[in-house]
């Protein structure tokens, strides 16, 4: 059961991310009550705590692909950080309330920072495991879906923090959250020792400038690189406006938003089978393509929402989520595939297990182009956000148009992709 063992880790560690993405701010800056902090000075923490991710990650790629140990070149970060990472997900909720603002800034700050850095610690050297894990293409995606699948479940639960916050407070709350998920993040670590393949073990050191120039010059990294950066930016366009399709697009509430969310995650667990036939009977790069494809036309089809059409908005609003979610399925889930593909033909190259290396850089472009697609999302809703504005809710119904356009040029570029496994 090594793709059981492994694929639930990511269940731990999503829930826990997921809880402290969407409630952190809530609980330092509550609504109609005094800060815990200085708002400036949150906005501050959270920058410096996104650069410690972008920052982290490299090295941590390099190190975990040079260690030498009987647990493998992993398993001593990702057991590490999973011990560490409950203890600072609690605290992160425990700050000194007696304390002056500035003493809670300051603990704020130490905290969130240890939090995002032991996060990275366990995160870079846990994707870079899976092709120690599975060596052939079929078996790389079916553990990808299933990494995926306890993602959107890490999800779901972190979905339920509102209600328990409101039962038992933060604290109880959180402690909850730690202590449910510890098992599940550390345990596995332990089984996966036994299925450590040591000729995996580093050859020989090679410096990190000389790995970071390898992996950078490596063709069909780049063009996977590029396709991710701008897929990943299409997709922070949808994810990070969808209260505002369900308000202001479909004239719904906000408590409304969870009838969207929820058939999002629900079809793309359907779609993991699917995804699994179609890549073993035509190839994940061709799947993977295809998906891009279908994401550009569902994504804009955002535009096409409206009175205009004789079914009610909320049926057309979910609808168009099921489509999106369904197109991008494989874009989703083949990936992590893709790069362990990428990394056996480095070894040919270079002689080198360099995974660390490829699936920090994709950590980044993660980070890079999240943070790219918010800095967009502004200046479209310049446009009209609202029922309220003159021009209604034109830029929000934009960003879907901009996100299909961007998964189109997505799909030209990854048309240039090519392995040549004889190498």
């Amino acid at each position: 059961m090594t793709w059981l063992a492994y694929a639930i880790i990511m269940f731990g560690s999503s829930t826990l991310w997921g809880v402290a993405s969407g409630w952190l701010l809530y609980f330092y800056l509550p609504p109609g009550a005094p800060p815990l902090v200085p708002l400036a000075f949150y906005s501050i923490v959270i920058l410096v705590s996104k650069a410690v991710n972008i920052l982290l990650g490299l090295p941590v790629g390099y190190i975990s692909d040079h260690t030498r140990s009987s647990w493998g070149r992993r398993l001593p970060y990702i057991i590490g950080g999973a011990i560490l990472i409950p203890i600072l997900f609690v605290l992160l909720w425990t700050p000194p309330h007696n304390g002056s603002s500035s003493f809670t800034s300051v603990y704020l700050f130490l905290v969130l920072i240890a939090f995002n850095a032991v996060y990275e610690i366990h995160q870079v050297p846990y994707e870079a495991l899976l092709p120690e894990l599975a060596v052939g293409e079929k078996e790389r995606v079916a553990i990808s879906s299933w990494k995926t699948g306890f993602l959107l479940g890490g999800n779901i639960l972190a979905g339920f923090t509102g209600p328990l916050i409101s039962k038992f407070g933060y604290f109880h709350s959180m402690l909850f959250f730690a202590v449910l998920v510890a098992p599940v993040l550390i345990l596995p670590g332990f089984f996966l020792r036994k299925q450590i393949d040591h000729s995996f073990q580093p050859i020989r050191q090679i410096s990190f400038l000389t790995s970071l120039k390898i992996t950078f010059g490596n063709r069909p990294f780049q063009i996977f690189a590029i396709t991710w950066g701008l897929m990943w930016t299409a997709a922070t366009l949808v994810l990070e406006t969808l209260p505002f399709v369900v308000t202001e697009v479909c004239h719904l509430k906000e408590s409304d938003t969870v009838y969207f969310y929820l058939p999002a995650i629900a079809i793309t667990l359907i779609c993991f089978p699917f995804i699994n036939q179609l890549s073993e009977r035509y190839g994940m790069k061709a799947v993977f393509r295809g998906s891009l494809l279908a994401g550009a036309i569902s994504l804009s089809a955002l535009m096409l929402i409206g009175d205009w059409i004789p079914i009610p908005l909320i049926a057309q609003g979910i609808i168009w989520v099921v489509l999106q979610s369904a197109a991008l399925a494989g874009a989703q889930i083949l990936p992590g595939a893709m790069i362990a593909e990428i990394t056996d033909h480095d070894e040919k190259l270079t002689g080198q297990r360099r995974e660390g290396s490829f699936y920090s850089v994709w950590g980044l472009l993660n980070q890079a182009s999240s943070g790219f697609g918010l800095a967009i999302i502004p200046l479209f809703l310049l446009l009209g956000r609202s029922r309220t504005d003159p021009n209604g809710p034109l830029g929000v119904r934009l960003l879907g148009l901009l996100g299909g356009l961007i998964l189109l040029i997505s799909f030209w570029i990854f048309n240039q992709y090519k392995l040549d496994k004889s190498e």
